[in-house]
């Protein structure tokens, strides 16, 4: 029987009182636990060598009401009672974060103050924040999949980093969701099999591994309840005070008129 919990990403836990449907978005402090675990993830995760690594501006953890954590809650209890893993003690539905990139057409968390999600369709960041993953818009950015249809991430964020885009040419800053993923018992490759629509029979998603096809891993699940998002990092080289101040030199100049305070 499935015992209903407060999660620590519901709306209805204590430490995000004052949270709700129009603010879902909770900045951590530098001086967070959470902040120090998640910057340490983003750190070893960046391994394109050729790529140099952007310094975080913030985190932001991903709030939700219940009614959305609630699957997930359940099918990581399912995963739990999976033959393959009876004898983990440890994490028992291997759970893991896992990065995600996608697309930004809005100025969302540009500046400390910006935390209301938009409403605009092509706005994958606001709907995912919003709705959580859907695996029936795999394909819609990029065609090639290399794992079939699924819901893509990974433990490397400069692979993730590649999927990322500001539509908002405004934007100086990049975003990066950090997901908490129901791997489970993970069927692992290192060869694309792209007519895959779920993993193989005695498995809860496929790892695709470095070497063969792959240079950086991604992980790949194909149920939705196996996935949520659970923080956002901002990260570039503009820091968000510094982008606020260049919004408000902006409007000033627009208007004409002193802005308050």
């Amino acid at each position: 029987m499935f015992e209903q919990i407060i999660d620590e990403f519901s709306f209805d836990h204590p430490t995000n009182k004052g949270y709700g449907k129009s603010k879902k978005l909770r900045q951590l402090s530098s001086g967070d636990p959470q902040f120090a675990t998640i910057e340490r993830l983003f750190i070893k995760g960046w391994k394109h060598p050729k790529k140099l690594r952007p310094k975080i501006q913030g985190i932001f953890k991903v709030l939700a009401p219940e009614t959305t954590i609630s699957p997930y809650l359940r099918y990581r209890e399912s995963v739990t009672a999976s033959p393959a893993l009876r004898n983990r003690t440890k994490n028992p539905a291997n759970e893991q974060y896992l990065f995600h990139g996608t697309n930004r057409y809005c100025r969302l968390v540009e500046d400390g103050n910006r935390l209301r999600l938009c409403s605009l369709s092509k706005c994958h960041l606001c709907s995912i924040l919003r709705d959580s993953f859907d695996v029936s818009r795999c394909g819609s950015k990029h065609k090639f999949r290399r794992f079939g249809t699924g819901i893509y991430t990974s433990t490397c964020s400069s692979k993730a980093d590649d999927y990322t885009l500001n539509g908002d040419e405004s934007s100086s800053l990049r975003v990066l969701l950090v997901n908490r993923v129901v791997v489970g018992n993970p069927h692992k490759r290192q060869h694309n099999a792209t007519e895959l629509t779920e993993p193989p029979s005695g498995y809860h998603s496929v790892i695709g591994k470095p070497g063969g096809d792959l240079n950086y891993e991604e992980t790949v699940i194909y149920n939705n309840d196996a996935i949520r998002p659970a923080f956002l990092i901002v990260y570039g080289d503009t820091p968000l005070s510094e982008t606020k101040s260049k919004v408000r030199t902006v409007l000033k100049n627009l208007f004409k008129t002193p802005l308050a305070a």
